[in-house]
């Protein structure tokens, strides 16, 4: 189904309906002053007791007994509240992130999608002992769907890339749901979509059993890239840096970690300890055979996360991978070939501070192809800082060096040093400038970007 959808390319037309589609979903946003924010519970119930007038003794007496029926009443229907908070762990003050649909739980700076946080499968007996301490009989999906419009743009050195992807999860169960993400892009700035047009990235099910919520299970059309090597700090092209060095291991990357058929399993034994394995095809759905693997141990110890993964998959003549393996001749063939067996290993680290409100980051990266008998490495590493010069602004700085074989390597270095500063715009809308340098500081970039998030069904509502 992806392949096919890759097929079909954008016209020029295309480019230029994306460009004004988001012209015109995107204005309105920016002109949203920042009293449009909707007020808290907490402001809505101080205005609402600094609104009434002075009460008589009796009347006082009414308003108590009032006040005591309505405390009854809440009471009733606490436990079914608190279902929904447990389950949808909301986060107003960050944007949802398209690429994370299922984040499994894991300990980590960002927020991710409203409801997804949370164990697909919520025991009856964790419900209740948070809520009342007693049994209750909990029947279908408890988390409520979601379906959500994320426009992009980003110019880098004159080149334009746009894109519209909707997104969303539907729950069948409290232990079974749906997902689902098509993009609308052209240019090449979006690491995580695969070809300029339309594309669908993501539709799959994820499932957990009843009785071992640590345990999950995904089966379909997979981000891969969404589930292995994530970061709080260096993971997405709309939050992060721009340079795609810093978003995925490129080693990583080159072994074929990407939207693929795939089947995984995510297991958590216990709090400090997340695996993650998954079997997929290398040659996506044109050649259908689950010929690759990939592992994933992470560890973490408060604010300190570290992953280590391996990948294996063969070359499906995408050209990628090593540049110096293009020296090679191979039977008049230079560089890798389509069925290529390559491996590759990843570590990656973050480590966030609460005292400086910032995160320290770390890649390192080793890619071999073992038909050509050539191998290169990678790594990154910066820093965030979070809320620094106003509220909800991001600063970052990092520097990184592309899969490279040094040995074999003529001309510059293939690192970047960039840095961006992040600031939201409006509720639902962002935007960032980015300076890189790369190749030895030898050509330097100037980027912008500017992202827009839409709920679509409180927009339907």
């Amino acid at each position: 189904m992806r392949d096919i959808a890759r097929n079909f390319q954008a016209l020029p037309l295309v480019s230029w309906m994306v460009w004004i589609a988001m012209a015109v979903i995107a204005a309105p946003v920016m002109a949203l002053p920042v009293e449009a924010l909707p007020e808290t519970a907490e402001t809505e119930e101080v205005t609402l007791v600094t609104s009434l007038p002075e009460s008589t003794p009796d009347e006082a007496s009414k308003e108590e007994e009032a006040s005591e029926e309505e405390d009854e009443t809440a009471e009733a229907t606490n436990g079914a509240e608190a279902e929904q908070i447990l389950l949808a762990q909301e986060n107003a003050s960050d944007l949802a992130e398209p690429a994370d649909p299922f984040f499994f739980d894991e300990t980590s700076v960002e927020a991710s999608e409203d409801g997804v946080l949370a164990p697909l499968s919520n025991t009856e007996s964790e419900i209740d002992d948070a809520v009342t301490g007693e049994e209750v009989d909990v029947e279908g999906p408890l988390t409520p769907p979601s379906l959500k419009l994320q426009t992009a743009a980003i110019v880098e050195d004159g080149d334009f890339s746009a894109r519209a992807r909707v997104y969303g999860h539907y729950f069948l169960e409290s232990n079974v749901a749906f997902v689902g993400a098509v993009d609308l892009s052209t240019g090449d700035a979006f690491s995580d979509t695969d070809s300029t047009g339309f594309n669908v990235s993501e539709l799959y099910v994820v499932a957990s059993p009843t009785n071992l919520p640590s345990l999950r299970g995904a089966a379909g059309l997979i981000e891969l890239t969404s589930f292995f090597d994530r970061n709080s700090f260096a993971k997405d092209s709309l939050t992060h840096f721009i340079n795609p060095v810093f978003q995925t291991n490129p080693a990583l990357a080159a072994t074929q970690l990407e939207s693929q058929p795939a089947a995984l399993i995510h297991w958590r034994p216990i709090d400090e300890i997340i695996l993650k394995a998954a079997t997929f095809s290398s040659g996506g759905f044109d050649d259908l055979n689950f010929d690759a693997f990939a592992g994933e141990l992470g560890i973490n110890v408060g604010n300190f996360i570290v992953r280590g993964t391996y990948v294996t998959a063969t070359d499906n003549g995408d050209r990628d991978g090593i540049p110096e393996s293009f020296q090679l001749n191979r039977n008049g063939i230079f560089g890798p070939q389509e069925g290529d067996r390559e491996e590759s290993y990843g570590i990656n680290a973050e480590w966030f501070i609460p005292q400086l409100n910032a995160g320290l980051f770390g890649r390192y990266g080793h890619h071999r192809n073992t038909d050509l008998d050539i191998s290169g490495n990678t790594y990154s590493f910066g820093v965030n800082f979070l809320d620094l010069f106003m509220e909800d602004d991001r600063f970052g700085i990092g520097y990184g060096r592309d899969l490279s074989d040094d040995d074999r390597r003529q001309g510059d270095r293939p690192d970047v040093l960039e840095t961006f500063y992040d600031i939201r715009l409006a509720p639902n809308a962002r935007a960032a400038v980015s300076l890189q340098l790369r190749d030895e500081f030898s050509d330097a970039v100037f980027g912008v970007r500017v992202r827009a998030d839409w709920d679509l069904l409180e927009l339907l509502d």
